[in-house]
């Protein structure tokens, strides 16, 4: 029986998620060098985890997927792959969590989005957790922005329970992202980002 919007994973069952996601993605990931698909895989494997009955528990996933700041019109970004409801694309990043994250260069969590006046979606049924997770560029070697990485890309997460999240969830899923993030987003980027207002 699945449990309300309230009842939140018991910590000992989000560190076995965790651990099954990281071993599925070392499994299923040899052999994969593109983008997309490294991006699917990755976003499967979380929709599917997140999904999966705990005890009567799960995460109510609703989105799972990737955005990139478009190269051509750094004031958006776009979506590059994702799994669940709808996506929005593109989205200007003077709006939403998403642009937040972008622009500050901070990851975001919103533990409740209906408290949120800057949330965007396009599924009205949403009223959980959002998280985001910037992927870096490698930082660049010269000219203004010398020394320093700027936000390629991001994770964006959504579920449909109230702060899902704990500190040591995102401190796992940071890490998870870290890794392949990386393939997902390589490299520099090829356009410079837009001054911060």
């Amino acid at each position: 029986m699945k449990k309300t919007m309230e009842e939140k994973m018991p910590q000992e069952l989000k560190r076995e998620m965790f651990d099954s996601i990281e071993k599925r993605l070392e499994a299923y990931m040899p052999g994969r060098t593109y983008p997309t698909e490294i991006a699917s895989t990755f976003n499967f494997v979380l929709n599917e985890e997140f999904e999966k009955d705990r005890n009567g528990y799960n995460l109510r996933a609703k989105f799972v997927g990737e955005y990139f700041v478009d190269p051509k019109n750094p004031e958006q970004t776009r979506l590059l792959c994702h799994q669940g409801t709808e996506a929005c694309s593109p989205l200007n990043v003077k709006k939403g969590v998403i642009g937040r994250a972008v622009t500050t260069g901070l990851d975001q969590y919103v533990p409740d989005v209906t408290k949120d006046t800057n949330h965007v979606s396009c599924d009205p049924s949403m009223e959980g957790t959002e998280l985001v997770l910037i992927s870096w560029s490698d930082p660049y070697p010269n000219g203004p922005y010398k020394d320093k990485p700027i936000p390629l890309g991001v994770l964006d997460l959504d579920l449909n329970i109230k702060d899902a999240f704990s500190e040591e969830d995102q401190k796992s899923l940071r890490e998870i992202w870290d890794v392949w993030g990386k393939r997902i987003f390589p490299g520099k980027a090829k356009f410079f980002p837009r001054k911060s207002t």
